[in-house]
């Protein structure tokens, strides 16, 4: 169950919608959030007294204007709010580490093409950084169903993902779809042909051993929601992914971040970070 779940936000329209939703879930889970505003450093002069200001400042101004602002939604949760002055994403995942953070709940502001391409600074970092589960919440006008889409490389990681999807589609009323996308292999680079003659490349397995690895992974974790189970073919995880998420009109997708190393954290993978740019429809990542 998410407990602290740290929630940014920047006074954008979205912002209204990303708190809106924070305390929706945080209701659910009965957690408590904790709502961050962040503000760039303004230009520092040396007179007497300067620093003084800034201090009033944060505690006066900034402070009113975020209790305000989140005053005007009449949130249900339990929930604290807090100014900072700084970069904003390493005011975020200072907050997380601090608190020892369950979720964050961030937008993407990725609602045109070149944010869809740049999601900039704030959301790429946090994404990288933090060690805990992130919910990237984006703002859609496209029809959706109640379909959580789980993708499965059938490791350990993807583990904690199906009981977390499970437990959501429970709150919401959703079905589960996981699927497994099985892409060929390409011998030409051990210098030999295949042995069906397809040429340079084959399945490492067939469709009927795909699903009877998904049936394995999944049969010990119990699922008490409408699923469905299907294996896929493609030459990208993250392109068929998209593809069926469009194709079923997904309302939300959840998987690993693959995390579990410095160098993950860094670099989370071409499928993670290529569907954090390119999907339409919010992301569940979990990271532990």
């Amino acid at each position: 169950m998410e407990k602290r779940i740290v929630v940014p936000i920047d006074y954008s329209d979205v912002s209204k919608d990303v708190a809106l939703f924070a305390d929706k879930w945080a209701v659910r889970t009965t957690g408590k959030l904790y709502f961050l505003h962040v503000s760039r450093l303004p230009q520092v002069s040396y007179y007497p007294g300067h620093f003084e200001y800034l201090d009033q400042r944060d505690e006066n101004e900034d402070l009113y204007t975020l209790e305000n602002f989140l005053g005007q939604f009449g949130l249900k949760s339990n929930f604290e709010f807090s100014h900072e002055y700084g970069s904003p994403y390493l005011k975020i995942v200072d907050l997380v580490e601090s608190l020892e953070a369950d979720l964050v709940i961030l937008s993407a502001h990725s609602h045109t093409m070149l944010g869809r391409l740049f999601l900039g600074s704030n959301t790429d970092y946090v994404m990288h950084h933090v060690h805990c589960p992130i919910y990237i919440f984006k703002k859609t006008s496209l029809q959706t169903n109640k379909i959580i889409l789980v993708p499965l490389d059938f490791s350990e990681a993807n583990r904690p993902v199906v009981e977390k999807a499970n437990l959501w589609a429970e709150r919401t009323e959703y079905e589960l779809h996981f699927m497994h996308v099985m892409i060929p292999v390409d011998y030409s680079y051990f210098g030999a042909e295949t042995s069906l003659g397809l040429g340079k490349a084959e399945l490492e397995m067939t469709e009927e051993q795909g699903m009877e690895a998904m049936d394995n992974f999944l049969a010990p974790m119990k699922i008490t929601v409408p699923e469905k189970r299907l294996v896929l073919f493609g030459n990208s995880s993250y392109s068929r992914i998209l593809e069926y998420q469009k194709e079923v009109q997904a309302g939300l997708l959840m998987l690993a971040g693959h995390d579990h190393t410095v160098a993950g954290r860094l670099f989370l993978g071409s499928n993670t970070d290529y569907l954090l740019h390119h999907i339409d429809v919010p992301m569940y990542v979990y990271k532990c």
